[in-house]
């Protein structure tokens, strides 16, 4: 277990904002994400942390890429380029720290889902995923002592037809626009196939792949 004591977040983020180098006198991991969702996954663990969001404007970048009229390969490849994009500003930043970053898209019929941040494209995108089969994207990229390492887990999802009513209560639900593509939680989870055992990647945060990877950088035995 890593026992620390929790700084301001904050504090950290001002003081990383203005281009200090942040030192951890313990070995500390940083989520490096604003997602409310990701932060209570890693609370559920014995894991401890800080955060520290990404500087980069990941709504921004996303825009100078191509999203429909694309295969799968790339979509996924596109979900590692986000993943370490927004892990770059914190190399060479973070001493004694292991960063984490991470980015989920879905891909359906040639389109890339991203978050929709409006109610009307919520609903845009609800209303084309219904009936069809997806592929959600999850890419995560460590930089921890000097290394970086990244990795994307696909999970494929059949979603069923989706009454226009449903999709307007979806499209009310907490946080959904701020989910790429769906919120695997609430009205829609009913009308989701998949395989359940890898439910947890469609949070947006699967703990054994995130623990797995920082035991390839040895940040963890």
């Amino acid at each position: 277990m890593l026992c620390f004591t929790r700084m301001r977040t904050s504090e950290l983020q001002n003081r990383f904002n203005n281009g200090e180098i942040i030192e951890f006198s313990k070995p500390t991991i940083v989520l490096a994400s604003a997602s409310p969702r990701r932060a209570r996954l890693l609370e559920n663990t014995r894991l401890e942390f800080e955060i520290i969001v990404s500087t980069v404007d990941d709504t921004a970048l996303n825009n100078k890429f191509p999203h429909e009229g694309i295969d799968s390969g790339w979509a996924m490849e596109y979900a590692k380029k986000m993943a370490l994009a927004k892990l770059k500003p914190f190399v060479g930043k973070i001493k004694n720290g292991a960063v984490i970053t991470a980015d989920t898209i879905i891909w359906c019929d040639g389109r890339i889902l991203e978050k929709p941040l409006t109610i009307d494209k919520c609903r845009e995108q609800h209303e084309f995923l219904s009936g069809k089969i997806n592929i959600n994207y999850t890419a995560y990229a460590i930089y921890y002592n000097g290394k970086v390492l990244s990795s994307v887990m696909p999970t494929t999802v059949k979603v069923e037809n989706i009454p226009l009513e449903i999709i307007e209560v979806i499209c009310l639900e907490p946080e959904i626009l701020d989910c790429a593509g769906y919120r695997n939680q609430g009205q829609i989870n009913a009308y989701l196939n998949f395989n359940r055992e890898e439910a947890d990647n469609l949070t947006g945060l699967y703990i054994p792949k995130v623990i797995e990877m920082l035991k390839k950088v040895r940040f963890i035995q």
